[in-house]
């Protein structure tokens, strides 16, 4: 499963992507008014599990996710859901980096 950590602002949001079966990390910063971050959701396998850490004009991408089938959640959820995977972190020093799915 893709898992999707997302530090949702107004203008843009710094994502963090797990895949839950090879461990694979990936960040990256998606704008949201050209359609950058709705192209990235749309490419997702369906179901993924996306969690928001976001401010009040949120609601857009809520909707779309759950419009795409993905499981979404925030606040708490998202850190339930990081944690889970605190123990599989990087320890080297090799740079991480996006993949498009």
């Amino acid at each position: 499963m893709i898992i999707v950590g997302s530090d949702f602002h107004p203008a843009w949001q710094q994502i963090a992507v797990v895949d839950s079966e090879s461990g694979e990390i990936n960040e990256h910063k998606l704008v949201n008014g050209n359609g950058e971050a709705e192209r990235f959701y749309r490419r997702l396998p369906v179901p993924s599990l996306i969690g928001i850490e976001a401010c009040g004009n949120s609601q857009w991408l809520i909707e779309l996710l759950q419009k795409l089938g993905h499981e979404c959640g925030s606040g708490m959820q998202l850190r339930s859901v990081l944690a889970m995977f605190a123990s599989r972190r990087r320890t080297d020093a090799t740079p991480l980096t996006f993949s498009s799915f």
